[in-house]
Parts: structure tokens; sequence; C-alpha cells
């Protein structure tokens, strides 16, 4: 139990420093390099989604990256993006699927490399769409 427990605390240092690594002390730069989408897909104003953070499709093991402006999804064992709906999903009703948005998470970060990390954290934050991230406190229900 120690041992999870100090793999968890390390990790989480370690995920935070990594987030932080580039990041400007401009305030304006920040703020710009994190609402790169332009356009949202159609199913954004379902979950009262901004593109300013990460999404995950529960439902369907891929992210929504808006500062890739596509999808991750595993194909074959390994993580590929597209600019569209994958495959799999393109039959899908985007609008009635279980989604986390994960608050917390950088915009500079790939989303599918910390995923074992952040997905054994535990459920959304009840009545909202949140999912928690290492070292990043969760905000109150919105």
């Amino acid at each position: 139990m120690k041992t999870l427990l100090l793999f968890v605390l390390v990790l989480s240092v370690s995920l935070t420093s990594y987030a932080r690594q580039g990041t400007s002390t401009n305030k304006k730069a920040r703020t710009k390099s994190q609402k790169t989408v332009k356009h949202l897909p159609t199913w954004a104003s379902t979950y009262n989604y901004k593109g300013e953070e990460h999404l995950y499709f529960e439902d369907y093991n891929a992210f929504y990256d808006p500062k890739r402006g596509g999808y991750v999804f595993q194909e074959n064992g390994k993580w590929s993006f597209t600019p569209t709906v994958p495959p799999y999903m393109s039959n899908a009703d985007l609008n009635k699927t279980h989604v986390k948005i994960l608050k917390g998470l950088s915009l500079d970060l790939q989303p599918e490399l910390n995923y074992p990390q952040y997905m054994k954290l535990g459920p959304t934050v009840p009545g909202t769409n949140l999912t928690p991230v290492p070292g990043n406190a969760m905000p109150n229900s919105q």
C-alpha cells in the first residue's frame, strides 16, 4: 500500500512538473495557447464544452483534443489521431454518450499519454462531466 501511495505521489508531482514546463509567465500568452479551437464539433453544446480542456468519450475509449483539433483513439493497440470522428464512432450519437471533461490537464499535453494514470483516479465528479487529473484540485460542481 505504501508503495502504491508513493507511486501515485511521485507520478502526481511528475505530471504537475511536466505540465508546468515551458509555460509562459505572460498570462495573455497562456490564455491564447489554451484557446486554440476555432470550430467546435456539433456535439460540444450538449456538454457545455468550450474546447478549453481535453474531453474523453468513455463509451468509445477516445479523446477529443482541442489543441490538435481532432480525435485520439486506440487502433491495433496504439493511439492514433484523426481530425474527423474515427470510423468506429461515425454512426454514434455523440450527443448521448458518456463523456469526461479533463479539467486541469494542460492542452500542451497529449491526453492519451497520461491515460492510465488519471483514468484510475475515479469517476467523474457527481453532477458534472469533470474528471480529476493528478496534481490538480477539482473545482466545485458547476
